[in-house]
C-alpha cells in the first residue's frame, strides 16, 4: 500500500464564459511549490494548504498522475480504495471525474483512467489470478444519496 493513505489535493477550473463576459477576475493565486492556495478576496480572504493544488491549466492526465494512479495499484492489489470530488454546482467535478471526452487522451478524466488502469493490470497479470471487479458512483445533493449507475 502507498505510503499515505489519504490525499486532499484542490483543483481549480478556469473561468467561464459568464465569469469572463462579466470582467471577472481571478482571485486565487498559487505558490511555487504547488501545496498552498492563497485567496483574495474582500469577503473571503485566507490561504490554504493542501497535499497539492492544480491550477486552471492543469491537464486531466496530471490529476490522475498524482492523485489516483497510486490508489488504483492499492485496488489491484486487494486494498479498498476511495475517490471523492466535492464542490459546489459549476465548480468542475464532472470534469475532472468523467471529462468532456473518453476518446481523447488529454480529455478523459479520471474515471475513464481508472477502468483503462484497472483492466490493464488485469490483463497484465498471470492467467491464474482471478479478479471481481466492483464499482460505485454515488453522488450525494441536496443530502440526497444516488447510485448514477443504477
Amino acid at each position: 500500500m502507498s505510503g499515505n493513505n489519504i490525499k486532499v489535493v484542490c483543483r481549480f477550473r478556469p473561468q467561464n464564459s459568464l465569469e469572463i463576459r462579466e470582467g471577472g477576475q481571478p482571485i486565487v493565486s498559487f505558490d511555487d511549490n504547488g501545496q498552498s492556495v492563497k485567496v483574495e478576496s474582500k469577503e473571503y480572504p485566507g490561504a490554504f494548504t493542501f497535499d497539492r493544488t492544480f491550477p486552471s491549466d492543469s491537464k486531466q492526465k496530471e490529476v490522475f498522475d498524482y492523485s489516483i494512479s497510486t490508489i488504483v495499484d492499492d485496488v489491484i492489489n486487494g486494498y479498498n480504495g476511495t475517490v471523492f470530488a466535492y464542490g459546489q454546482t459549476g465548480s468542475g467535478k464532472t470534469f475532472t471525474m468523467m471529462g468532456p471526452s473518453i476518446d481523447d487522451e488529454d480529455l478523459k478524466g479520471i474515471i475513464p483512467r481508472i477502468v483503462d488502469q484497472i483492466f490493464a493490470s488485469i490483463l497484465a497479470s498471470p492467467s491464474t489470478m482471478e479478479y471481481t471487479v466492483k464499482v460505485s458512483y454515488m453522488e450525494i445533493y441536496m443530502e440526497k444519496i444516488r447510485d448514477l449507475l443504477n
